[in-house]
């Protein structure tokens, strides 16, 4: 389980030089976003020729790719590595990954332009897996229902920020990617039902939008008050190392 884990995520170096100069090594994420971009990108194109002008406007391409731009800053920069030795820090990368990367990610359109980034044979497979009917489509109605994506969004924040889950995440491990697998993918299924992935009707009018936002942001706004007001830590993560920037473990905490 170990070696897998090094192998799946080898790790962070050490921090021995200026903020900027902290990089993280992890080809198999880079290698990944990398093709994520290239596919829309490919399939943004053909949809366009196929169209004879631009089918999916540069605003929502650009939503897109500003979306895997913030999922890089947060897995892929100097904030990923400094998230293992700051709290504050830990908590931008969540906020990039829960707040930021998905609706942009899903304002882009991304299953259309993605499917036809795909081989032609592949790209109807995937479509006749994808349509109505099918056993996934109906997964995925059932999933992005606007009561299961929100409890799942709200109960996958609360769970994780538990003092013994947020521990035994930290560090690159597979606990710590199941974290942020289930971060991003509850994210995105929560974000569903107020921006549909395809330019689609969307679940929940504005109206209706509007309070079905407000839990993940009053469940945010109660965690930071039990963070501020804490007189010690609670994390043992952050307890058991020597804090960067002078910091103090309670201080970074709140």
């Amino acid at each position: 389980m170990r070696l897998n884990a090094v192998l799946l995520a080898p790790g962070h170096g050490e921090l021995t030089g200026p903020f900027w100069s902290a990089w993280p090594v992890e080809p198999v994420l880079l290698v990944s976003l990398t093709a994520i971009a290239c596919l829309y990108w490919l399939g943004w194109s053909r949809l366009s020729r196929v169209a004879g002008g631009i089918a999916i406007s540069t605003s929502r391409a650009a939503a897109f790719i500003t979306g895997l731009a913030a999922m890089v800053v947060a897995l892929l920069s100097p904030v990923a590595v400094y998230s293992e030795r700051l709290f504050f820090m830990h908590m931008i990368q969540h906020l990039l990954l829960l707040l930021i990367t998905p609706p942009l990610l899903l304002l882009g359109k991304p299953l259309v332009p993605m499917l036809w980034g795909l081989p032609s044979s592949w790209r109807r497979r995937v479509g006749q897996m994808l349509g109505p009917g099918h056993v996934l489509a109906r997964l995925g109605d059932t999933l992005t229902m606007p009561l299961v994506a929100a409890s799942a969004f709200v109960i996958t924040i609360a769970v994780w920020h538990i003092p013994v889950f947020y521990d035994a995440a930290q560090g690159r491990t597979l606990t710590h990617d199941l974290e942020h697998l289930m971060f991003f993918g509850t994210a995105l299924l929560y974000w569903w039902p107020v921006i549909h992935p395809a330019g689609g009707r969307r679940r929940l009018s504005y109206g209706l939008a509007v309070p079905y936002l407000l839990p993940p942001f009053l469940e945010s706004i109660v965690i930071g008050v039990l963070l501020t007001f804490a007189d010690r830590p609670l994390y043992r993560t952050y307890a058991e190392m020597e804090m960067p920037w002078g910091f103090s473990v309670v201080s970074d905490q709140q």
